[in-house]
């Protein structure tokens, strides 16, 4: 009896090859051909599970969004609330998590120049906002009586922090050091915490 192929499963694993070749050869210059070596597959059985370039490219780029939920959420299970620390999963301080990083500096460079990657580059920020939206609030649940203003200022601030130093990590290393990232990440997290509590506290004795 023949295999019962899992079409997801199948997808995710040529989306993370895919990843890979990508950091390794950049957007621009990485072909189908690449992207099946690196998989093992066919450039046929790709296109019978992607539309075209740009599909397999929006999977791989969800690659790393998938792996920072997952190992966030295991570390929420185990009861961790620090947010610098839930964070760590989301910066180049470690080499799997540089690997990831890689692949969107890679995406950034093209983006300006590409309407379809543009529109594609919108739709993942809006699912990334998601998952940094939630850590926040496990993390600092006084979040929860901060104005809608604030918290969009905090969450934007600190995807805005997340990605400065992704990229540095992945284009200078000898700077951008792991301790480098993780002391500025928390220094920004306590900053940015800082002001929110002080513009909460602010607004509450004006009204």
């Amino acid at each position: 009896m023949p295999k019962k192929v899992d079409v997801e499963e199948t997808r995710l694993r040529i989306a993370k090859a895919a990843g890979k070749a990508i950091a390794a050869k950049g957007i621009s210059a990485v072909t189908m051909i690449d992207i099946a070596n690196a998989a093992g597959v066919t450039t046929g059985m790709i296109t019978h599970y992607f539309e075209g370039k740009a599909d397999i490219i929006g999977a791989a780029l969800r690659v790393p969004f998938l792996n920072i939920e997952r190992k966030i959420a295991r570390l929420l299970k185990k009861g961790e609330r620090d947010l610098a620390t839930l964070l760590d999963v989301s910066i180049p301080a470690s080499k799997i998590h540089a690997d990831d990083s890689a692949i969107w500096v890679n995406f950034w460079g093209v983006i300006a120049a590409d309407a379809e990657y543009r529109k594609l580059n919108h739709t993942l920020h809006l699912e990334g906002r998601k998952i940094y939206d939630h850590v926040i609030r496990a993390a600092w649940p006084e979040s929860e009586q901060w104005s809608p203003e604030v918290f969009e200022t905090v969450l934007r601030s600190v995807i805005t922090f997340i990605f400065g130093l992704g990229a540095g990590g992945v284009t200078n290393r000898a700077v951008w050091t792991s301790s480098v990232q993780r002391s500025q990440l928390r220094l920004h997290l306590s900053l940015i915490r800082g002001w929110a509590e002080q513009n909460t506290h602010i607004r509450a004795k004006a009204n």
